[in-house]
Protein backbone atom coordinates (compact mmCIF):
# COMPACT_ATOMS: atom_id res chain seq x y z
CA UNK A 1 0.00 0.00 0.00
CA UNK A 2 1.29 3.43 -0.86
CA UNK A 3 1.27 6.13 1.79
CA UNK A 4 -2.02 7.98 2.18
CA UNK A 5 -2.20 11.12 4.34
CA UNK A 6 -5.40 10.84 6.39
CA UNK A 7 -5.12 14.23 8.10
CA UNK A 8 -2.54 16.95 8.64
CA UNK A 9 -2.43 19.53 11.43
CA UNK A 10 -0.36 21.50 13.93
CA UNK A 11 -0.56 21.40 17.75
CA UNK A 12 -0.40 24.48 19.99
CA UNK A 13 1.70 22.53 22.54
CA UNK A 14 4.61 22.43 20.06
CA UNK A 15 5.89 25.98 20.09
CA UNK A 16 8.04 25.71 16.95
CA UNK A 17 6.88 25.58 13.32
CA UNK A 18 5.84 21.99 12.60
CA UNK A 19 3.47 19.64 10.80
CA UNK A 20 1.85 16.47 12.19
CA UNK A 21 0.34 13.98 9.72
CA UNK A 22 -1.52 10.72 10.21
CA UNK A 23 -0.48 8.42 7.38
CA UNK A 24 -2.15 5.15 6.40
CA UNK A 25 0.55 2.70 5.32
CA UNK A 26 1.47 -0.96 5.69
CA UNK A 27 5.18 -0.12 5.65
CA UNK A 28 7.21 0.57 8.78
CA UNK A 29 8.99 3.95 8.65
CA UNK A 30 12.76 4.03 9.32
CA UNK A 31 13.03 2.42 12.76
CA UNK A 32 15.78 4.77 13.96
CA UNK A 33 13.24 7.61 13.62
CA UNK A 34 10.43 5.87 15.56
CA UNK A 35 9.83 7.27 19.06
CA UNK A 36 6.57 5.51 20.03
CA UNK A 37 4.54 2.42 19.14
CA UNK A 38 0.82 1.76 19.67
CA UNK A 39 -1.43 -1.27 19.20
CA UNK A 40 -4.94 -1.16 17.79
CA UNK A 41 -6.13 -4.55 19.09
CA UNK A 42 -9.46 -5.47 17.46
CA UNK A 43 -11.68 -8.43 18.31
CA UNK A 44 -14.03 -10.30 15.95
CA UNK A 45 -16.88 -7.92 16.93
CA UNK A 46 -14.76 -4.96 15.69
CA UNK A 47 -14.27 -3.67 19.24
CA UNK A 48 -10.98 -1.92 20.03
CA UNK A 49 -8.99 -2.51 23.22
CA UNK A 50 -8.31 0.75 25.06
CA UNK A 51 -6.52 1.46 28.33
CA UNK A 52 -7.48 4.05 30.92
CA UNK A 53 -4.30 6.06 31.57
CA UNK A 54 -4.23 7.40 35.13
CA UNK A 55 -2.63 10.76 34.33
CA UNK A 56 -4.23 14.21 34.18
CA UNK A 57 -5.78 14.88 30.78
CA UNK A 58 -5.26 11.36 29.43
CA UNK A 59 -8.15 9.01 30.27
CA UNK A 60 -9.07 6.32 27.71
CA UNK A 61 -6.51 5.88 24.95
CA UNK A 62 -4.78 3.41 22.65
CA UNK A 63 -2.24 1.21 24.46
CA UNK A 64 1.30 2.17 23.57
CA UNK A 65 4.22 4.37 24.43
CA UNK A 66 7.88 5.22 24.01
CA UNK A 67 10.53 2.82 22.82
CA UNK A 68 13.16 1.85 25.38
CA UNK A 69 16.82 2.17 24.27
CA UNK A 70 17.62 -0.62 21.80
CA UNK A 71 13.98 -1.74 21.56
CA UNK A 72 12.29 -2.33 18.20
CA UNK A 73 8.89 -0.73 17.49
CA UNK A 74 7.31 -4.21 17.51
CA UNK A 75 8.84 -5.12 20.88
CA UNK A 76 7.72 -1.79 22.36
CA UNK A 77 4.18 -2.31 21.06
CA UNK A 78 4.00 -5.82 22.56
CA UNK A 79 5.43 -4.64 25.91
CA UNK A 80 3.18 -1.58 26.18
CA UNK A 81 0.04 -3.54 25.25
CA UNK A 82 0.75 -6.15 27.93
CA UNK A 83 1.67 -3.55 30.60
CA UNK A 84 -1.32 -1.31 29.95
CA UNK A 85 -4.02 -3.92 29.28
CA UNK A 86 -2.72 -7.35 30.30
CA UNK A 87 -3.43 -8.55 26.73
CA UNK A 88 -0.57 -10.50 25.13
CA UNK A 89 0.26 -10.72 21.43
CA UNK A 90 3.30 -11.86 19.47
CA UNK A 91 5.20 -10.07 16.74
CA UNK A 92 3.46 -12.36 14.21
CA UNK A 93 0.09 -10.94 15.38
CA UNK A 94 1.11 -7.36 14.49
CA UNK A 95 0.75 -5.58 11.17
CA UNK A 96 1.58 -1.94 10.45
CA UNK A 97 -1.53 0.12 9.63
CA UNK A 98 -0.02 3.60 9.75
CA UNK A 99 1.95 6.18 11.62
CA UNK A 100 2.03 9.76 12.73
CA UNK A 101 4.84 11.76 11.13
CA UNK A 102 6.06 14.76 13.13
CA UNK A 103 8.12 17.23 11.09
CA UNK A 104 9.80 20.13 12.91
CA UNK A 105 11.30 23.24 11.36
CA UNK A 106 13.28 23.94 14.56
CA UNK A 107 14.36 21.74 17.46
CA UNK A 108 12.38 22.64 20.61
CA UNK A 109 14.36 23.12 23.83
CA UNK A 110 15.10 19.77 25.58
CA UNK A 111 13.57 17.81 22.67
CA UNK A 112 14.66 14.16 23.05
CA UNK A 113 13.15 12.59 19.93
CA UNK A 114 14.56 12.18 16.42
CA UNK A 115 14.87 15.54 14.67
CA UNK A 116 13.73 16.98 12.26
CA UNK A 117 11.34 14.05 11.57
CA UNK A 118 10.06 11.39 13.95
CA UNK A 119 7.33 8.76 13.76
CA UNK A 120 4.79 7.16 16.09
CA UNK A 121 3.82 3.77 14.63
CA UNK A 122 0.39 2.12 14.84
CA UNK A 123 0.19 -1.66 14.64
CA UNK A 124 -3.03 -3.61 14.35
CA UNK A 125 -3.59 -6.92 16.12
CA UNK A 126 -6.80 -8.45 14.80
CA UNK A 127 -8.06 -11.50 16.63
CA UNK A 128 -10.64 -14.20 16.19
CA UNK A 129 -11.75 -13.83 19.78
CA UNK A 130 -14.51 -12.05 21.65
CA UNK A 131 -12.32 -9.58 23.49
CA UNK A 132 -10.98 -11.63 26.39
CA UNK A 133 -11.05 -10.03 29.84
CA UNK A 134 -8.07 -7.78 30.42
CA UNK A 135 -6.43 -6.10 33.37
CA UNK A 136 -3.42 -3.74 33.38
CA UNK A 137 -0.21 -5.04 34.93
CA UNK A 138 0.11 -4.01 38.62
CA UNK A 139 2.16 -0.83 38.87
CA UNK A 140 1.19 0.26 35.35
CA UNK A 141 0.16 3.84 34.63
CA UNK A 142 -3.22 2.39 33.59
CA UNK A 143 -6.08 1.55 35.94
CA UNK A 144 -8.46 -0.23 33.55
CA UNK A 145 -8.74 -1.72 30.08
CA UNK A 146 -11.84 -2.42 28.01
CA UNK A 147 -12.97 -3.61 24.58
CA UNK A 148 -15.04 -0.75 23.11
CA UNK A 149 -17.16 -0.25 20.00
CA UNK A 150 -16.42 2.72 17.72
CA UNK A 151 -19.31 4.65 19.32
CA UNK A 152 -17.93 3.93 22.81
CA UNK A 153 -14.45 4.98 21.69
CA UNK A 154 -15.82 8.30 20.45
CA UNK A 155 -17.68 8.81 23.75
CA UNK A 156 -14.78 7.93 26.08
CA UNK A 157 -11.58 8.79 24.22
CA UNK A 158 -10.59 12.48 24.23
CA UNK A 159 -8.78 12.27 20.89
CA UNK A 160 -9.65 9.23 18.74
CA UNK A 161 -7.83 10.68 15.72
CA UNK A 162 -6.41 7.20 14.96
CA UNK A 163 -9.84 5.67 14.15
CA UNK A 164 -9.40 6.17 10.37
CA UNK A 165 -6.54 3.64 10.47
CA UNK A 166 -9.27 1.06 11.18
CA UNK A 167 -11.53 2.42 8.43
CA UNK A 168 -13.76 4.18 10.96
CA UNK A 169 -14.54 7.92 10.79
CA UNK A 170 -13.39 10.05 13.74
CA UNK A 171 -16.86 11.54 14.08
CA UNK A 172 -20.11 9.70 13.66
CA UNK A 173 -21.96 10.82 10.52
CA UNK A 174 -25.48 12.05 11.08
Amino acid sequence: MAEEIVWSTTQPALEVPHRIELVRSTLLPPTDLVSCAFVLAVDRSARVLLAHVDRPGRGWDVPGGHLEPGETPQAAAIRELREETGFAVTEADLSVVGWTRISLDERPPAYRYPYPVSFMVFFQARGEHDGPPTRPTPGSECTAAAWLSAAEVRARCANPDWLPLLGVPIRESR
